[in-house]
């Protein structure tokens, strides 16, 4: 039995696109980062966040979030997320994080906020 993949990569031209199945651990947090400062040192500073996989985090996402976020600002990019889930969202909401992010609801929709920005 193969080890689950706990993120997949793709890109709609320059806008990178990673999909998380999970970001309650924070190891495996890390080491999505880890690829995600890689590509953005590379030259690819636009990110979306897919939260589709997941309805629920906790800071140690948040926490991805604003990492991934910032780093991107720091490289002349933008970050968007998608598929944020009610409870995702409610959180946001209670930590005042919310007005931070481009929140969308589809892929699409983030791909366009990003380049429409």
């Amino acid at each position: 039995m193969g080890v689950q993949q706990s993120y997949s990569l793709t890109n709609d031209d320059e806008i990178q696109i990673i999909k998380v199945q999970d970001l309650l651990n924070e190891y495996e947090n890390k080491k999505i980062l880890k690829i995600v400062h890689e590509k953005m040192d590379k030259g690819y500073p636009y990110f979306v966040v897919d939260l589709s996989p997941i309805d629920y985090m906790n800071s140690v996402g948040l926490n991805f979030l604003i990492s991934i976020k910032n780093k991107s600002e720091q490289l002349g990019g933008k970050m968007a997320v998608a598929h944020a889930s009610k409870k995702i969202m409610d959180l946001m909401e209670m930590t005042k994080l919310k007005p931070l992010f481009y929140l969308e609801p589809t892929v699409p929709e983030a791909i366009g906020r990003l380049k429409s920005e």
